[in-house]
């Protein structure tokens, strides 16, 4: 039995200095995630559906966050990664070895014929070089692009320390947020409509000029397009289990007692289960402020995509993922100055969205890389960090590139079935797993309330059956 160490002086105060103080590793999630997951689908489905399906995004970033808080609740109060408490469930770790395999797998599906495509795609127009009406100079242009943009993000990998990523990560979302928020304000949204859409959850339906213009959606189930939509929001398994091996960085609760993969047991005194609650406090803000930022900015997106794109009939595709949006801040009836303007602030935000999504993933997925490994094969604790970076840059920067070259598939449809297994399928196996590992390994004084195990089981059947179903419909579509 072991006690929690003392608790810091400004963790028992409320107020914002505290809040941002213990906002890091969540900083980190919110940008790596708010790449594809809110910047194009997020607009996609505002510009497809209009106001109706605003609830995705209020229950998506929801769900996420229950998932996500449940883990480092966890690992705050007994020093353990969720994977290797996960060993003990029947199988002999048969279900850790799934979670680790899958989330390893989809990985470069990301990093590869995903983002860096996008982002490459997207500078090509940015910089207005080649001509779109040339299809195959412009796919190569925006490979070459995206190679770039992948070998700047590992250099940078290779040079930065976990305080610098957390610091720039931090000062990114802040940015981007603030920068939506203005750009939904004077998009003059029909905000009843966003309300409605928000507290009343309709059902997907292809408007006529959908399918009238964008032949493609007449073989993509429109269920299948939400489900998607809401399985990229906030990441999935390959962002969390990074994130709480992240969290060994801040040494919270019992992280901080102990390194060891099998963790401690704490005392059951009611001055130790006092001090264990009270250090919940952090988990808790870094969550929240994570998640809420991640649904203001895919609200955000959501809303102007419905406000700006549906009505001009406008869907992201194809090449146009990402330019279509500059409608946004960019309007007919401005002068050519503040056209001009726009049009910078518009390319250097999304630029940098992704960028910083590229960037601040591969070191996320080097804790994700480590824990998984370790949980399966304990023997290499004490494999240093960076060998453990070298192995995920290498897998990933080797086979996203392999993806970006020799896929020709548009990206949304590429990173489809990896959003569905790893933001979706996994997420909602992570939420009966961890329901498990807190009965079992948690003192009774400590375990979750009723209201968030309620909340956990109802988003692990939510999140494992939805993408099943977008799975069935994926393969079925093809």
């Amino acid at each position: 039995m072991t006690d929690f160490p003392p608790l810091p002086p400004d963790l028992r105060e409320t107020s914002v200095r505290v809040w941002v103080r213990y906002f890091g590793p969540g900083a980190i999630v919110a940008c790596v995630t708010i790449g594809s997951g809110e910047t194009i689908f997020a607009s996609r489905n505002g510009a497809i559906f209009g106001y109706a399906l605003m609830w995705c995004f209020v229950l998506g970033a929801f769900m996420k966050g229950l998932q996500v808080y449940s883990g480092s609740r966890f690992i705050t109060l007994t020093g353990r990664h969720p994977l290797s408490s996960w060993l003990e469930l029947p199988g002999r770790g048969a279900f850790v070895w799934f979670i680790a395999i899958m989330t390893i797998f989809w990985m470069p599906f990301f990093l590869g014929g995903g983002l860096p495509r996008m982002l490459g795609d997207f500078t090509n127009w940015a910089i207005g070089f080649p001509d779109p009406g040339d299809p195959e100079r412009y796919l190569f242009f925006g490979r070459l692009w995206g190679t770039v943009f992948t070998v700047v993000a590992v250099l940078f990998t290779l040079m930065q320390t976990y305080g610098f990523l957390e610091r720039i990560q931090t000062a990114m979302v802040g940015l981007l947020v603030f920068c939506m928020l203005l750009a939904a304000v004077f998009s003059n949204p029909a905000w009843v409509e966003v309300i409605q859409g928000i507290v009343f959850p309709g059902v997907p339906v292809y408007e006529p000029w959908v399918l009238q213009q964008y032949p493609a959606f007449k073989n993509r189930d429109p269920w299948l397009e939400t489900l998607v939509c809401i399985a990229v929001i906030g990441g999935g398994t390959g962002d969390y289990i990074g994130y709480l091996g992240m969290l060994r960085e801040k040494a919270w609760g019992m992280m901080g007692r102990t390194s060891d993969e099998k963790g401690v047991t704490p005392s059951d005194s009611p001055e130790n289960l006092a001090l264990g609650r009270a250090w919940l406090r952090a988990p808790l803000i870094d969550v929240v402020v994570s998640f809420f930022t991640i649904m203001t900015f895919t609200v955000c997106f959501a809303v102007l995509g419905a406000a700006v794109l549906n009505p001009a009939q406008s869907i992201p595709s194809g090449f146009n993922l990402l330019t279509e949006q500059a409608s946004y801040l960019v309007r007919p009836d401005q002068s050519p100055l503040l056209q001009a303007l726009l049009g910078w602030v518009y390319k250097t935000g999304i630029f940098f969205a992704f960028f910083g999504t590229i960037y601040g993933a591969y070191e996320l997925y080097t804790r994700t890389t480590r824990e998984c490994v370790v949980a399966v094969l304990p023997r290499l604790q004490n494999v240093p960090m960076r060998k453990f970076r070298l192995i995920t840059i290498a897998w990933n920067a080797g086979a996203g590139l392999c993806l970006l070259w020799f896929t020709t598939k548009d990206p949304v449809k590429l990173v489809t079935p990896a959003a569905l297994v790893i933001a979706g399928l996994t997420c909602g196996l992570w939420c009966f797993a961890m329901l498990w590992s807190d009965r079992r390994h948690v003192p009774s004084g400590l375990q979750m309330k009723w209201p968030l195990r309620a909340g956990l089981f109802v988003s692990g059947v939510f999140l494992t059956l939805g993408p099943t179903l977008g799975l069935i419909r994926f393969f079925r579509d093809l």
